[in-house]
């Protein structure tokens, strides 16, 4: 596969197949595509389905009609195209093992589609965990850009692990582990759960540092975060690994999202789900007052026992304050019939709102929400801290438990809840937590500070270390693929 300097740069985008995996990949991939990129977005055939179906809904929303190619991107150079992974259709969203194998398995399929693409691909934008794509660039020549959709903090831990940087502690898992630069002193609990067996055997362990162990191959790392939150980590990480450049970029979202105004509801602005967005709640937002509402969600993946949304119920009711709650189909149980106590929702009808799924950058904009009370995935710390709402976190698995850590001790933006199924989950718990997050000036102190240098970073007149970041990014990438770029 070979390509001619002055060609339009053609980027194959792959991301890993979890929505907080796919979202910032796309927002990625339009501004790309909205300074002179061609861009194939490649899905998995198990997430194709889901994307497709949620962009023509779109469509209908927005033109009238859902079958108009490559609507609602028409006005940019977006391709979406899926390869087959023989992962189930009902395969959970929370089985990240299978998810993994199904990326493993789709290994030959793309490389079938770089070697068919017409134009061909000038370069492979990626997922890190999509480690067969490092594989796919090496063979065809061609430069690939490893994209990181959690913290540095988590990147550093996953790095300290695969290259032996620190020995996890065989006993207490309250033990601390206080030498990762750049991260709070963290529990062995607190570390992502796949790495915490420290069995170079496990499946889910291999997966998850292989990665990491070459990083040195990608032209580059690209971190959906900012200095200013999480400089000093990324500083660390360039003293042990010299061979590898990184960009801090983020937070990569849509640029309304970050000059005080309510997000448009066009194409730019939005990221197509898995379940169909519920825009109804903002017109009950509109209505509420300004910081009175908690805003409610726990992700694509978080599973909650039935136990557990009872118990949240009964302390979000109890804290007396506005809801929105977005409580996924299925969940608390698998027959997808509602786990909330008896009556409840006639006694909340006044001041709650329950719906299946929302348009989350919309919500979060709304000047009526006060606070975010979530899983605390890195999509959903970084939206919340652009908006600058305190967050109240209850984390479920993977980088949450570290994010959680890092809220509390560190950005001192909001307060978290013990790990899902760590302890018994009480109402009372959550009725404090509550009423502390939506009330406690500290934390709201923080919180705004957060969204003001995050709004530094991005700006582009005398540009902020993210958009400075960004443009460095695109003059290595384009040099690296020879090409030149066709502003849009």
């Amino acid at each position: 596969m070979s390509h001619g300097g002055g060609c339009k740069a053609h980027a194959v985008v792959m991301p890993w197949p979890g929505q907080g995996h796919i979202n910032p990949l796309l927002h990625l991939a339009k501004r790309l595509a909205s300074q002179g990129f061609s861009i194939t977005f490649v899905n998995l055939q198990y997430t194709h389905s889901r994307i497709m179906g949620s962009i023509h809904r779109q469509q209908e929303q927005e033109t009238g009609h859902g079958n108009a190619g490559l609507l609602p991107y028409a006005k940019l150079d977006i391709k979406f195209v899926c390869i087959p992974d023989g992962i189930p259709a009902d395969t959970p969203t929370s089985d990240v093992p299978e998810l993994c194998r199904g990326i493993l398995r789709s290994r030959s399929a793309f490389e079938q589609l770089l070697h068919e693409l017409h134009p061909p691909p000038t370069c492979i934008i990626s997922d890190t965990f999509v480690l067969h794509s490092q594989d796919a660039a090496n063979k065809f020549g061609i430069p690939r850009v490893s994209f990181w959709t959690q913290s540095v903090a988590t990147y550093a831990v996953y790095q300290a692990v695969a290259r032996g940087f620190i020995t996890l502690p065989s006993g207490s898992e309250d033990q601390l582990i206080s030498d990762i630069g750049g991260v709070p002193p963290l529990r062995k609990k607190d570390l992502p759960g796949f790495i915490q067996c420290n069995d170079p055997s496990d499946f889910m362990f291999k997966d998850c540092v292989a990665p990491l162990e070459r990083a040195q191959e990608a032209m580059c790392v690209l971190f959906n975060t900012f200095n200013e939150m999480e400089g000093e980590a990324v500083e660390v990480l360039r003293q042990h690994e010299p061979g590898c450049r990184f960009y801090t970029i983020g937070p990569v979202l849509p640029e309304e999202y970050f000059f005080g105004m309510k997000p448009s509801r066009n194409s730019l602005n939005m990221a197509p789900g898995f379940w169909a967005e519920d825009y109804d709640c903002l017109q009950w937002l509109d209505k509420q007052e300004a910081g009175s509402v908690l805003y409610v969600s726990f992700g694509s993946i978080t599973e909650l026992s039935e136990g557990e949304v009872k118990e949240l119920a009964l302390g979000l009711e109890a804290s007396c304050v506005l809801v929105l709650w977005v409580l996924r189909p299925g969940t608390g149980d698998r027959s997808g019939h509602s786990a909330l106590p008896p009556g409840f929702k006639e006694r909340t009808a006044g001041h709650m709102m329950i719906i299946e799924w929302a348009p989350q950058l919309h919500v979060l904009a709304h000047p009526a929400v006060g606070a975010f009370f979530t899983h605390a995935g890195w999509n959903s710390v970084l939206e919340g801290v652009v908006q600058g709402k305190p967050l109240l976190g209850y984390p479920y698995f993977d980088d949450q438990m570290l994010n959680c850590r890092c809220i509390e001790e560190q950005w001192g933006n909001g307060l978290a809840l013990k790990k899902h199924g760590e302890e018994l989950l009480t109402h009372s718990v959550v009725e404090s937590k509550v009423r502390a997050v939506m009330t406690d000036a500290k934390i709201r102190q923080n919180a705004l500070q957060l969204s003001e240098d995050a709004r530094r970073a991005v700006q582009s007149s005398d540009p902020g270390s993210s958009a400075a970041n960004f443009k460095s990014f695109i003059q290595a990438l384009t040099k690296a693929q020879d090409v030149v770029l066709f502003e849009a």
